[in-house]
């Protein structure tokens, strides 16, 4: 896999300087834009690092494209009722989200008041959306709020359990690659070429078992046999395409 670092059109020294900052920390080539398409550079690389004065955007070959926006959990703050805040309760906890992604349901949490920490093993993905976390506004400002609460970790989520002390947080949060494409989702088009497409084994399993006080949350396709594998109570949802599994502690 090939990735180049360029600016947006606009370029100027900031964001080259920027740029340039990224690929030392990286190790990706960094190249001056000079007014050339993005398709030009797909034909050298695989994917292109766009830098822009308040984003970062990863254009893939396919077309797709992965930036931070919080549409999804935007319209999900609004709705009156929300399935992983109604597992979730009323009480203020602390929760550790193994699989942050688009941090969709990272930002959910954290705008009901909970004491978010999101993990993401691959590091464009948490550098794009770890940014967009502490820089995007959406003109709410308790939602701007709440994006900056949230703690990311660019680590692999059994590495990091392994080195936590028992009991040390209420809920552990885990939404793995759904085993199954749901078409709808475009907004994870440009996520998919680098998500990590690991699933829940039974070594995460004892090890969030050991971490957590309180739960144990998973969100999968309601066709995963996840739920049944590992003893997870499925929480049907009918005419949805996803089901969260419960284990209480």
């Amino acid at each position: 896999m090939t990735i180049v670092i360029t600016t947006s059109l606009g370029e100027n020294l900031k964001l080259q300087k920027e740029a340039q900052l990224l690929g030392q920390k990286l190790g990706y080539s960094v190249l001056n834009r000079r007014k050339q398409s993005v398709k030009s550079f797909l034909k050298v690389y695989d994917h292109v690092l766009l830098v822009y004065e308040n984003k970062l955007v990863l254009v893939n070959q396919d077309g797709s494209q992965l930036a931070f926006h919080p549409d999804t959990a935007m319209l999900r703050i609004k709705s009156a009722h929300d399935p992983l805040l109604e597992l979730l309760g009323q009480e203020k906890l602390s929760i550790l989200d193994t699989t942050m992604g688009l941090a969709s349901d990272a930002l959910v949490m954290a705008y009901a008041g909970h004491e978010v920490t999101a993990l993401e093993s691959q590091p464009l993905i948490h550098l794009i959306v770890s940014k967009g976390l502490q820089t995007f506004e959406t003109g709410n400002t308790l939602l701007d709020e709440a994006m900056r609460t949230i703690k990311t970790e660019c680590i692999d989520n059994m590495f990091y359990l392994r080195r936590q002390p028992s009991k040390s947080v209420d809920i552990i949060y885990c939404d793995p690659m759904f085993s199954e494409t749901i078409t709808e989702s475009t907004n994870l088009s440009g996520l998919k070429p680098l998500a990590n497409k690991s699933t829940i084994t039974d070594e995460w399993l004892v090890e969030a078992v050991r971490v957590a006080r309180k739960k144990i949350i998973v969100k999968a396709h309601f066709r995963d046999s996840v739920f049944e594998d590992f003893g997870f109570d499925r929480q049907c949802r009918p005419n949805q395409k996803f089901h969260y599994g419960v284990i209480k502690l």
